[in-house]
């Protein structure tokens, strides 16, 4: 093999691969932003089913596990936002990359909440639950409005309707 075609297929072999790299870290940041639009319509889905609990005067302590569901999920939504993942389908606001420990924070606040929500639903007491859920799409509303372009994520319409009933 010659110099000349020995330098070529090295140059070829690398290009190739940035080109695969590029296109993996593409597809890696679509994967997480899928990931956390996935994991808001579940913590939507949640907030629902205890705003269906309350709606119904239900059983308080039927939404323990949707509580502790939003819990898990904030807990792994957090951390789904690793450098470079700000590109793409999403209403993520640079704020997350550049002030992580504020978005860190924001999610503290939402656990916290979450903990009181869980707290709430399992004294059976359906007006602390209310209160709680109203405090709860308080903080959420908060966070989504500091962290995302619009309130428009599934995970934020329970939020949106009780910002819009104050």
């Amino acid at each position: 093999m010659t110099k000349k075609t020995l330098v070529a297929a090295v140059l070829g072999a690398l290009m190739a691969g940035g080109i695969v790299g590029g296109a993996t870290i593409a597809m890696a940041q679509a994967d997480v932003i899928k990931q956390r639009q996935d994991n808001r319509k579940q913590a939507a889905a949640a907030m629902r089913a205890i705003k269906g609990i309350i709606d119904a005067k239900g059983d308080a302590k039927a939404a323990v596990p949707q509580a502790a569901k939003l819990k898990e999920l904030e807990n792994a939504f957090v951390k789904m936002f690793p450098a470079g993942s700000d590109k793409g389908e999403t209403k993520a606001l640079p704020a997350i990359w550049t002030d992580m420990k504020g978005f860190e924070a924001a999610s503290a606040a939402a656990n916290a909440a979450y903990d009181k929500l869980a707290a709430a639903a399992g004294s059976g007491d359906l007006a602390a639950l209310t209160a709680a859920f109203g405090d709860t799409g308080k903080t959420c509303g908060a966070r989504s409005e500091e962290h995302t372009s619009e309130l428009q994520s599934p995970m934020y319409l329970v939020c949106r309707l009780l910002l819009e009933k104050k």
